[in-house]
């Protein structure tokens, strides 16, 4: 089966349970456009090639023949930084604006099925998913849809009429979040039709220092400097929410008449974190930030708060923050590196590769590196919830970066790095690694959400009664909510256990389920960490779209397999940490796992992954996803009547010592501080 632009609902989803027995319906599962796709957007394109003769529009035809997807500009007027995870959305930049405030004007493309059949062959839109960031030989610039994007690019923006102005003013001229929209693709560069989309909505949701200062009541002092936009200079987009900036003394003028502020080889590269999407998350994590304590192994607070004055009525308000830069990489890059690292080591004897490997005859990473990371991770994850709001929903190892011990204020003679843990938002995080209590939640707010999609309206008003007994208030939510004044975030089902951890009479930090669900987290980066993996491989999830050709799963890189890379000790304390895991059950390894696999860049039924793809058809596919949903949404609906069972026993003054299920092994996990000591504990007997 073939990427599309309905993979997140089609094969992501719970709502893929009912897939395998509803009408396809292409029109209805269109996505929407990027925000501010409408009347507003200035089109420069005039020419429509239309329907024609199968000659005139064949690729074969030497006129449609694209000439060059490898060779590089010799003189480009444009930069790509990289591509969005949903693959149509690119970080791309004209030169004009390197060194220059980031407007974060960012590049769509259509959807895949949207490109004519002999094109999409040819520039194979749908490897922007899944292709390797930070990897030149397997990167995102290496594509061809990335090469003809960027040479679209070009020809567009030299391409401005006389009556329409310059590109350049155009450009300054949009508002902070705008895109540029490629309406439609074509394998003529003049046929390709752009579009440039100034967006207001981004600048209007932004609220003031002053506002957000009344909401969060932080005393004196609690500000950091607060800079104009327009000191910032750009120098590479590297997320969605990041971009690489320097800070420099004076605002920035188009005549470029501030060029000697300061010196450019001596201002540090800073990061710039800010939303385009739903704002309310960035500032969230922004209080977050200037509430919560210094710790060694967690991102400092901002150096500077960045405000900007809006293109429409001149409010000023907060577009992001401006946070300490860390180079060497995440402990996710370094684990894929030792996998790459792995998959190339040259043909050796026996007798070489015994002496030089390590554990289960892998190089590993030293083992005492292994334990100082996946500590300071740990006592992380405490000092958050020593915070009133603070938890951590949103552990993998993309998150964690790694530095060099002077960067995190501990000893410097070590050839050892240290871990810090990024990214407050308290957004959640993807379904393989949130905790079951927690992700059977988020599946049901999906299927009530939606009732239409999943063609259940008697489930759908079901699920929406449960969930306002579960989360008094519950409703659907929408994506662009302006920010409000929540602690803890905006995740429901987070949300809900931060609550109850405040009613109960245990210690939140310790023996809350909301810490227990944390511990669930932690359990498995224990076992990346040790296991040196870079994913977890639980399941149909955003992590198999990175995933294209995995090892096989019988190879046992997938969670809980264990290698002789993992002391013991440590295999039994993340069992413990990961209770409650559909994995642990008895036989359950290999049918949880029954999902499906990106194979050749297309996804096929796991249990087919070693068949020829033309032997898989899509309804096979189609088929093992919606097996494989059925179950999970079974076993959620399941939890969601134990958990209100207990809920009404608890409102009734009824204890629950006979308490099983989901909920029994959830309590039964160890506190955050149990799971410290222990690693501490086999880390001075190992080490």
């Amino acid at each position: 089966m073939d990427l599309t632009s309905t993979v997140f609902v089609d094969i992501l989803s719970p709502l893929a349970a009912f897939s395998a027995t509803r009408p396809r319906n292409p029109e209805s599962e269109a996505p929407a456009e990027p925000h501010g796709h409408g009347p507003g957007c200035q089109s420069r394109h005039a020419g429509d090639p239309g329907p024609g003769p199968s000659w005139a529009t064949s690729f074969v035809n030497p006129r449609n023949r694209i000439d060059s997807l490898t060779q590089p500009l010799s003189r480009p007027k444009w930069r790509l930084d990289g591509a969005d995870v949903d693959g149509r959305r690119f970080f791309a930049v004209p030169t004009f604006a390197i060194d220059a405030p980031p407007l974060r004007i960012d590049v769509y493309v259509p959807p895949f099925e949207d490109y004519p059949p002999g094109l999409r062959d040819i520039l194979k839109p749908e490897a922007a998913i899944y292709a390797r960031r930070k990897n030149k030989r397997d990167g995102v610039m290496g594509l061809p849809i990335a090469q003809h994007l960027l040479r679209a690019l070009e020809a567009w923006s030299s391409s401005t009429p006389a009556a329409a102005g310059d590109f350049e003013a155009q450009y300054w001229s949009a508002p902070f979040g705008s895109q540029i929209v490629v309406a439609s693709m074509a394998a003529q560069l003049r046929d390709v039709n752009m579009l440039l989309c100034p967006d207001y909505g981004v600048e209007q949701a932004m609220l003031s220092v002053d506002a957000l200062q009344a909401m969060w009541q932080l005393p004196s002092g609690a500000w950091p400097p607060v800079v104009d936009w327009a000191q910032l200079r750009f120098r590479r987009q590297l997320h969605e929410a990041i971009t690489l900036v320097r800070v420099a003394q004076q605002p920035w003028r188009r005549d470029g008449a501030d060029s000697g502020d300061f010196e450019r080889d001596d201002a540090p590269d800073m990061v710039f974190k800010s939303l385009t999407r739903d704002q309310r998350y960035m500032y969230n994590e922004l209080r977050m930030l200037l509430t919560l304590r210094p710790h060694a192994h967690v991102i400092p607070r901002p150096a500077y708060v960045v405000t900007k004055k809006g293109r429409f009525g001149g409010r000023r308000g907060v577009c992001g923050f401006v946070l300490q830069y860390y180079p060497l990489a995440s402990l996710k890059e370094r684990l894929l590196r030792h996998a790459d690292e792995e998959e190339h080591l040259p043909d050796v004897t026996a007798a070489a590769a015994a002496a030089s490997a390590g554990e289960n005859g892998r190089n590993m990473i030293p083992l005492a590196q292994r334990f100082r990371w996946a500590r300071q991770v740990a006592e992380a994850l405490v000092h958050i919830n020593a915070h009133s709001a603070g938890f951590y929903p949103d552990l993998k190892p993309d998150n964690v970066v790694l530095v060099q011990p002077s960067q995190s204020g501990e000893e410097p003679m070590t050839t050892m790095t240290d871990a810090v843990l990024l990214d407050l938002e308290q957004r959640g995080g993807w379904f393989s690694w949130s905790p079951p209590e927690v992700a059977y939640v988020e599946y049901l707010e999906l299927l009530a959400a939606m009732p239409e999609a999943a063609d259940e309206a008697e489930l759908a008003d079901t699920l929406t009664t449960q969930l306002g007994e579960y989360m008094p208030g519950w409703a659907p939510g929408r994506q662009h909510d302006r920010y409000r004044n929540t602690a803890g975030g905006f995740s429901a089902p987070w949300l809900a256990l931060l609550r109850d951890s405040s009613t109960d009479n245990t210690n939140k930090s310790s023996s809350s389920m909301l810490a227990k669900a944390q511990v669930f987290m932690l359990g498995k980066l224990l076992w990346c960490i040790f296991e040196v993996r870079p994913r977890v491989r639980c399941g149909i999830d955003h992590e198999l779209l990175q995933d294209n050709d995995p090892p096989p799963l019988e190879s046992g890189a997938a969670f809980p397999a264990f290698t002789r890379a993992t002391p013991v000790d440590i295999r039994a304390l993340i069992h413990a940490c990961t209770l409650g895991a559909p994995e642990w059950e008895p036989g359950a390894a290999a049918r949880r796992l029954a999902g499906v696999v990106l194979r050749g860049g297309r996804l096929v039924p796991a249990a087919a992954a070693h068949r020829s793809l033309r032997d898989v058809t899509d309804g096979d596919t189609r088929l093992a996803v919606a097996t494989w949903w059925a179950a999970e949404v079974r076993r959620a609906r399941e939890f969601m009547a134990e958990l209100l069972a207990a809920r009404r026993a608890h409102g009734k003054g009824q204890r629950q010592d006979d308490e099983s299920g989901l909920l029994a092994l959830v309590r039964r996990r160890p506190a955050l501080e149990d799971v410290l000591a222990e690693l501490e504990r086999v880390e001075r007997e190992l080490t």
